[in-house]
């Protein structure tokens, strides 16, 4: 049996001799896995923004006008029971007016002749972990809605949910695209590799005549396809990397800005690692699928 190293070199010798076609092999892998990679960036990066909301998720109680101080303490009790709420705070009719002001830096004029206080008193919720899916809160808002007291009850449900469809359709639209992709990868390294037998036909022929087993025969020609699909990886993901520093780039991202929103990542090391494996079992497998073909005829 040959040595790992001998097999490296042919197959290296036999990507050489491919020519066009081994080019075309690395293109469309590089292709297919740029695309799926763009995809999955985007989902990876709004996946991250939809956590990072999630974790900040707080639901406003607003309370109506007029209650006592024993009614908001029932209130509070109330509320407090609920398996979905993780914590909450109060805030007076007197401290939102002050936020209010707060906010307004410098326009508290705005506010002359207001009168009286129009601010209600409110309950400002965490959500545990656990009930922060879109059905869960949703669920929540309407127990609270039902307490005697509660005049309103506030929270960002349909941007939660429109970004929850978002990440889902994005995923499913790059694994669609990127399976077509990498079919056509498998069936263009297949035919290149298939080439590249008839081109050794004399050679091959001779090594069977000798005595040479399949996996012999075999070998180099599957290195040469893991080889193509390993490097189309690889040149997908350095395109990739310049797309992402370009976008980075013509959105004035600074590294500090791009971390405290926690969005802009590249993609993380474990998905590096699988889309080079990726990449390799494709070119891999069209060249199995090829030379086993051919080694039965």
């Amino acid at each position: 049996m040959k040595s790992l190293e001998g097999l490296l070199r042919e197959g290296l010798r036999g990507l050489g001799r491919s020519g066009w076609g081994g080019v075309a092999s690395v293109g469309t892998i590089a292709a297919a896995f740029l695309i799926m990679g763009i995809f999955l960036l985007l989902s990876q990066n709004l996946g991250l923004v939809l956590t990072q909301w999630k974790e900040q998720v707080q639901v406003t109680v607003f309370l109506e006008e007029g209650l006592s101080m024993d009614q908001i303490a029932y209130l509070k009790k109330k509320i407090s029971a609920e398996m979905a709420v993780k914590s909450l705070s109060y805030t007076s009719k007197e401290e939102a007016l002050a936020s209010f002001k707060g906010e307004l830096k410098g326009q508290e004029s705005l506010l002359e002749g207001l009168g009286e206080n129009p601010l209600p008193a409110s309950f400002q919720l965490k959500v545990q972990e656990r009930y922060q899916s879109p059905e869960a809160i949703k669920r929540l808002v309407i127990s609270l809605k039902r307490l005697e007291g509660v005049e309103d009850v506030l929270y960002g449900q349909e941007w939660v949910e429109r970004l929850n469809t978002t990440v889902r359709l994005l995923r499913l639209m790059g694994l669609s695209v990127g399976l077509i992709l990498t079919a056509a990868s498998i069936l263009i390294v297949a035919n290149t590799i298939r080439f590249s037998v008839h081109a050794r036909a004399e050679e091959v022929e001779i090594m069977r005549l000798v005595g040479a087993t399949k996996t012999y025969i075999r070998a180099p020609f599957l290195i040469e396809g893991l080889l193509q699909g390993l490097i189309g990886a690889i040149l997908s993901l350095f395109l990739l990397f310049l797309i992402y520093k370009g976008v980075l780039w013509q959105l004035r991202f600074s590294p500090a800005q791009i971390y405290g929103l926690g969005v802009g990542r590249f993609l993380d090391p474990p998905s590096l690692v699988l889309t080079l494996g990726a990449g390799a079992a494709v070119g891999g497998l069209g060249s199995l699928i090829s030379v086993s073909r051919l080694l039965r005829i």
